[in-house]
């Protein structure tokens, strides 16, 4: 597993200023939510039929709080880069009561980040490749039910389905506890169903525990991880492309790492 290290603005030539060290602050969580990430989604490429009930929260614990965490970085960074222009106003960041808004909701967050694309296709450019690029994420975040709902059910991990089991046994009323485990569960059956092929490999092998894993595994690598993946680089596009202004583009964990599968 790849460990990634952004560049250290101490190391440059510039008077550190409060708003410096906020930037800096903000790069080793952006190295941080990266290295989450990718540890998330190695624990996911993992799960299989036998070994799911420990690896799912695995997944769920480093994903969630990966891309909570690099789209908060987003949003400090998008608030910081749009005061800009603005000679009235000091540059600031969001106040922490801003961010609380989002608690750790992906999708919440992911709305938000999909507000970055407003005003970015008007007028004329000569980088074709470049708007190209960001309208087909604008679609892929905005639109994409799978994603919608994978994000969806790490969000459950991350606001209320941590201590699913601890919270059963101690709420009276069950109807308020959530299990994104079953709720994942339920999903892969549903993509399963919807796959002839694998459907008949996985009831005609159902004692071969093997054959069933491999199922599994090929059902996260067709139907969960390319959309995981693209939506990561989706966020790490509006890095690389100036998006979130030039401060953001000195962070090269997320605008060097790429992931694959």
């Amino acid at each position: 597993m790849e460990i990634n290290y952004c560049k250290n603005p101490i190391s440059e030539d510039f008077k550190i200023t409060d708003d410096s060290l906020k930037l800096l602050f903000l790069e080793k969580a952006i190295n941080e939510s990266v290295n989450l990430i990718n540890c998330g989604l190695d624990y996911f490429s993992k799960i299989n039929f036998t070994n799911n009930d420990l690896v799912y929260s695995l997944s769920f614990l480093h994903l969630s709080r990966g891309f909570e965490l690099l789209m908060k970085c987003m949003i400090c960074y998008k608030k910081y880069n749009n005061t800009k222009d603005r000679k009235r106003f000091k540059k600031h960041f969001p106040t922490k009561e801003n961010m609380m808004h989002y608690v750790h909701n992906l999708n919440r967050l992911r709305k938000e980040i999909i507000k970055n694309y407003q005003g970015l296709f008007r007028g004329k450019t000569s980088n074709t490749k470049w708007i190209s690029q960001l309208k087909e994420d604008r679609d892929f975040i905005s639109k994409d039910k799978k994603l919608i709902k994978i994000l969806k059910i790490i969000s459950m991990y991350g606001n209320k389905g941590r201590y699913y089991e601890l919270d059963y046994v101690t709420s009276d009323n069950k109807k308020n506890n959530i299990s994104p485990k079953f709720e994942m569960e339920k999903l892969i059956i549903e993509f399963l169903e919807k796959d002839e092929q694998l459907r008949k490999t996985f009831i005609n092998n159902e004692d071969d525990l093997l054959i069933s894993n491999k199922v599994w595994q090929e059902i996260l690598g067709k139907y969960f991880l390319p959309y995981l993946i693209q939506f990561y680089g989706a966020l790490r596009h509006q890095f690389l492309y100036g998006v979130l202004g030039v401060k953001a583009q000195r962070c090269r964990s997320v605008c060097s790492y790429k992931f694959t599968l």
